[in-house]
């Protein structure tokens, strides 16, 4: 009667990451026209190379590497704002990201129409977390995007990939540098 109860840890959301293995990969297209529409002055922007730190953990697998934040549901809240070179420079981001989500400044943003806004997180001025889909107002938007910002402060970084295949499907591999 005296013993305590064990209380389960509570869940938190999840840092993952996609990469893409060519600029026509349909997903990182899709990826792209939506930024374009949140971030327009990221519209015609080429892929730049963003190169990480040695030492990451993950080996540079396909062309371009984003992250992406999922609720405990996996329901996606964000996405980060730049395209990265490679899974390990969007690991770098995103560890660095989680570190300074206090710092960032949250923004509504009109979208293609009315009844479409998104949010952004910027840090020093440059877009670094934008929505992951469209809101029906400017409030719900910023809610939503106060809620993502918590969850980043605390969410699980994943080290797994979710690599493109030329036929499109995906497939998650754990990868790490030996």
């Amino acid at each position: 009667m005296g013993e305590k109860l064990s209380v389960a840890p509570a869940r938190r959301g999840r840092v993952i990451f996609d990469t893409f293995r060519s600029a026509y990969d349909p997903r990182l297209a899709a990826w792209l026209l939506f930024r374009s529409y949140v971030l327009p002055e990221l519209a015609g922007v080429p892929l730049a190379a963003q190169d990480a730190a040695p030492g990451t953990g993950l080996v540079s697998l396909g062309v371009f590497g984003v992250w992406r934040l999922l609720a405990t549901n996996n329901r996606e809240l964000a996405r980060c704002a730049a395209v990265f070179s490679s899974p390990a420079a969007a690991l770098e981001a995103a560890l660095a990201d989680q570190r300074r989500t206090a710092e960032l400044q949250l923004s509504a943003v009109r979208g293609p129409s009315a009844t479409k806004h998104a949010w952004v997180l910027r840090g020093g001025g440059r877009p670094v977390v934008t929505s992951a889909r469209w809101y029906e107002s400017a409030g719900e938007a910023v809610a939503a995007g106060r809620m993502a910002s918590a969850v980043l402060a605390s969410a699980e970084v994943n080290e797994t990939v979710s690599i493109g295949t030329a036929s499109g499907r995906r497939s998650r591999v754990l990868e790490r540098s030996t």
